[in-house]
């Protein structure tokens, strides 16, 4: 047999590929991609979002305590005998004084809208907080009210201190 005959018996290259059993293509893997990242942004918020809301509520718990000033002892209401015009102020109606010029200073402050400070003036003010805290501790550790009569004044005019401080930058914006 010559070559050539053996060439036209063999099967040609198209039916050998045609006897090929067919092959189904790969599966597209971007569509389970897409679920696995889907399912990842949607784990529940809970895992997260809860135990930080547990975690800060107890922090305010432990907290409140410390937030919370204590007030001075209650100071005993003036009689008709201390408001007499021939009676010098007694030490219960300079403390009654006292404690009202000090709580319209707080308010005063407390109400003054926020403006930034310069370094010096927010020194100072920083200064005189932690002044009238410290006076605030020592109020609270007062047995009586003529322990707690220099303290009131020493309060109030630290108070006034600090109301200047922070008029003086009013004054200096309104400029």
């Amino acid at each position: 047999m010559s070559d050539r005959d053996r060439m036209t018996s063999a099967p040609s290259l198209a039916d050998a590929l045609r006897a090929l059993p067919q092959a189904a293509p790969q599966p597209d893997l971007w569509p389970d991609l897409a679920q696995a990242l889907a399912a990842r942004r949607r784990r529940p918020w809970r895992r997260y979002a809860l135990p930080a809301a547990l975690a800060a509520g107890i922090a305010m718990l432990a907290l409140a305590p410390l937030s919370t000033t204590t007030l001075p002892p209650a100071v005993p209401t003036q009689t008709a005998a201390t408001t007499k015009a021939d009676t010098p102020p007694t030490a219960d109606a300079e403390l009654a004084a006292l404690h009202q010029r000090s709580q319209a200073l707080e308010r005063w402050i407390a109400s003054a809208t926020v403006a930034p400070l310069d370094s010096r003036d927010l020194m100072a003010a920083v200064e005189v907080e932690d002044m009238i805290g410290l006076v605030d501790v020592q109020l609270g550790a007062t047995r009586g009210d003529a322990d707690a009569l220099p303290l009131w004044r020493q309060r109030v005019t630290l108070l006034e201190d600090l109301a200047t401080i922070r008029a003086n930058r009013y004054a200096i914006a309104a400029n």
